[in-house]
């Protein structure tokens, strides 16, 4: 490729993963991929003395060791955060080099050609994440041509050289292209209503165990509700926030508004240092308490019988012993939402490599420990609540799009292996309590509507229903082509 390329009359810089920042020979050069200040001194390197601007980044990282091994991987987050490092470095030389013809961003996995949705195969997880980053990139960066290009590895090289060559330089708008069989392979969503005879009827009851990630707040919540109104399992809530009793000088304040005043008057007469920032944290981690204290009665209400564990689901040891805890008391798991999440949008430039980890971690490191703990012939769903920016990505969301792309060919890869349902679902938004009004009306102006809760929960069940729909990655949303053409 780097002679193609050069013939072209392209000046080839190649970069190879390292301990040290240096080069090692005629237009070649190591970086500690995972330092952002070894990736800054390359970034000095390759434009030499003559300042030249960078107007292409084309990752084949993804090909090789150890990001080519199959299954869940401990290596999604290093190859992500490297790409990620090197992306916010070249940014303005790619920005500037497209104006004038150049600004190319180009990601190679080897999922089969088809980004593994052919089904059937293992995949090697570590490669995914790069897929949503690319996807976002794509859309915060209007004018750089980004895409992600997948390969059969099996294919003759010759004929897979030669299409990887014509690919480059084609400038056709898509963002994801394949290659397998000879045939080059684009992807696209289907609209496919349920089909309401293949559904079976929702098998869980009283005895069942569903263990729910996030699933005391948010829209895991609304969904855990819902499946205690229809079903009444054994529900097993894992959060991030200790349940904590609210202290009973607040229990009589109702709204946010006599909150905040109590917390101003209570530092003010502690003599304590007082901001708004402070205050407003207070507030809304009370509001929250009460939510998931309200979220479990009404579970319980329903006739479900509800625990709640504060585990954080990045801390396998802790995780994975509350998931063999399960099966040690119930001796069995009947299925499983993983909902757990966080988001700290923030565009490229701004975006610190520890808010990066921290968003990818909390859905991929609690997915890992989950296809490595459960026991699959027991398991009757497993879902993995995704997102639309792993689908289509978005500006401001380069982390938690890798995030959900990873979920995504995680359950592909786990549906070709494991008898039960296995389903990422790329949700839209939910019309849910937390959602702002100032959103409401960003995203009616956008033309996407939002979820209704029940319909939302609704959805999720018919999911359910369908253990045999070889279907594991789904997308659920209203105004799906406007959400897709966010960015275009």
């Amino acid at each position: 490729m780097e002679a193609a390329l050069s013939s072209d009359e392209f000046r080839v810089r190649q970069i190879v993963p390292g301990e040290s920042t240096r080069s090692i020979g005629a237009n070649r050069y190591m970086v500690d991929l995972a330092s952002p200040e070894a990736v800054g001194a390359l970034h000095a390197m390759v434009r030499g003395e003559q300042d030249s601007r960078v107007g292409a980044v084309i990752n084949f990282l993804g090909l090789s060791e150890p990001f080519h091994q199959v299954g869940p991987s401990d290596h999604a987050l290093p190859l992500a955060e490297g790409l990620f490092h090197v992306l916010r470095r070249f940014e303005a030389d790619l920005r500037a080099s497209a104006k004038q013809g150049g600004g190319w961003v180009y990601n190679f996995t080897s999922l089969g050609g088809k980004f593994g949705l052919d089904g059937g195969k293992e995949l090697p997880l570590a490669q995914t994440g790069t897929l949503g980053m690319c996807k976002s990139v794509g859309k915060e960066w209007p004018g750089v041509r980004v895409k992600n290009i997948d390969l059969d590895p099996d294919m003759d090289p010759q004929m897979l050289f030669a299409q990887v060559a014509q690919e480059i330089v084609c400038d056709d708008g898509l963002t994801e292209v394949g290659f397998s069989g000879n045939e080059r392979w684009t992807v696209q969503l289907v609209d496919a209503p349920a089909d309401h005879s293949a559904r079976e009827p929702l098998s869980l009851d009283a005895d069942s165990v569903v263990l729910i990630t996030g699933g005391a707040y948010g829209v895991t919540a609304d969904a855990a509700l819902h499946l205690a109104r229809r079903a009444q399992p054994r529900l097993v809530l894992v959060g991030r926030s200790p349940l904590e009793q609210e202290p009973e000088d607040t229990r009589g304040l109702a709204d946010a508004a006599a909150l905040r005043h109590h917390f101003i008057q209570r530092m003010r007469q502690q003599g304590a240092a007082m901001t708004p920032a402070k205050i407003e944290r207070a507030v809304q981690r009370l509001l929250k308490t009460r939510r998931i204290h309200a979220n479990i009665a009404a579970m319980r209400q329903a006739g479900s019988e509800v625990e709640y564990h504060a585990v954080s689901v990045t801390d396998a040891e802790q995780f994975g012993q509350l998931i063999d805890d399960l099966y040690g008391r119930f001796g069995r798991i009947d299925g499983v939402i993983h909902g757990a999440g966080v988001i700290e949008d923030s565009l490229l430039a701004k975006k610190t490599t520890e808010s990066f980890a921290r968003v990818f971690r909390t859905k991929a490191d609690g997915a890992n420990v989950l296809a490595e703990r459960l026991r699959p012939e027991g398991l009757k769903f497993l879902v993995f609540f995704s997102s639309v920016s792993g689908r289509f990505g978005n500006a401001g969301q380069i982390d938690y799009s890798a995030a959900n792309e990873y979920l995504n060919k995680l359950a592909v890869h786990l549906d070709a292996q494991w008898p039960g349902r296995v389903v990422a679902i790329n949700w839209g938004p939910w019309d849910a309590g937390m959602i702002s009004e100032e959103l409401r009306r960003l995203y009616r102006a956008r033309g996407i509507e939002l979820i209704p809760i029940e319909a939302g929960a609704e959805a999720l069940i018919a999911e359910l229903r369908m253990p045999q729909a070889n279907e594991p990655e789904v997308t659920i949303a209203c105004g799906i082509q406007a959400i897709a053409e966010i960015g275009k």
